[in-house]
């Protein structure tokens, strides 16, 4: 039975994507069977994805079928690619941008003052969650990337979640995405959402200067000192040269990167088991 966890935030350009794919990388070289899913139409863990497997296979992408389509099948599995040794990758496209539509001639339209609202959208936002479960036996992780705005897509992947991490960026606007996306994560509860905040993940925008330090004492008053993660990824720029090249380990700088989030990936696991014996004993 895997772990599903969705990366957010409803701020863009603060990183998301980054650790959504970087964590299962290093996971997948550790052994553990993972799963990406791109929610985002814009797929671009779709694209960083696509290019990394380039690094470790000659075979090229083939999209036999769209996500809409194999969402419409209700077969996920059917457009599953394999990425390298342990790392899968479900694929966006531009066609997803027509799922809250696919989910209205689905379960219906009604507006937020009908009596019926409330069970709707309930029914809209478990419907994801039906059709990753049969996935679920085949992987110890499932990655889910979102776009960073407040939507069905969003709400869905947070309720096919067991937790949630929120990728912080050391700026204000960063901040006030992470908090307006801890307001939604707490209304979704309410929902039956069953899921628990992983942490908060520093990403600095300039390491050693005050407003990195301004930001992130604002972060551990919001979200709670425990709640932070203790590693910060700094400004990096060859995680920037993934985008082009794919996750690679070729030099110095690419192993560079790659140690730090191993050291991330080491946290991201120990909060993984304390959270876990924290349920357990209730």
């Amino acid at each position: 039975m895997s772990i599903n966890l969705t990366v957010g935030n409803y701020k863009g350009g603060v990183g998301k994507t980054k650790n959504a794919i970087l964590i299962p990388y290093i996971l997948s070289s550790m052994g553990k069977k993972c799963l990406v899913i791109d929610l985002d139409p814009q797929g671009n863990a779709t694209t960083v994805l696509a290019r990394t497997r380039q690094n470790f296979m000659d075979e090229p992408f083939i999209f036999d079928k769209t996500l809409m389509g194999a969402i419409k099948d209700e077969n996920l599995s059917e457009i599953i690619l394999p990425v390298k040794d342990n790392l899968d990758l479900l694929p966006s496209h531009i066609d997803f941008a027509n799922y809250p539509t696919y989910l209205d001639l689905k379960f219906g339209l009604v507006d937020k003052q009908n009596e019926d609202y409330d069970s709707i959208y309930t029914k809209k936002m478990n419907y994801l969650n039906e059709l990753i479960k049969p996935l679920s036996d085949k992987y110890d992780y499932i990655f889910i990337d979102v776009p960073p705005t407040k939507s069905i897509m969003t709400d869905s992947a947070v309720m096919a979640s067991d937790y949630v991490l929120i990728i912080l960026q050391t700026q204000e606007l960063s901040l006030d995405g992470a908090v307006q996306y801890l307001e939604d994560l707490r209304n979704l509860a309410e929902y039956g959402g069953r899921f628990d905040i992983l942490g908060v993940l520093p990403v600095l925008m300039d390491k050693n200067t005050s407003s990195d330090e301004f930001i992130l004492s604002q972060a551990n008053d919001v979200f709670g000192e425990n709640n932070m993660f203790q590693t910060k990824v700094p400004q990096m720029a060859r995680l920037k040269r993934f985008d082009n090249t794919g996750i690679q380990e070729k030099d110095r700088f690419d192993k560079k990167v790659i140690d730090l989030y191993k050291i991330v990936t080491k946290e991201f696991l120990d909060k993984i088991s304390l959270m876990g014996e924290l349920n357990n004993e209730y």
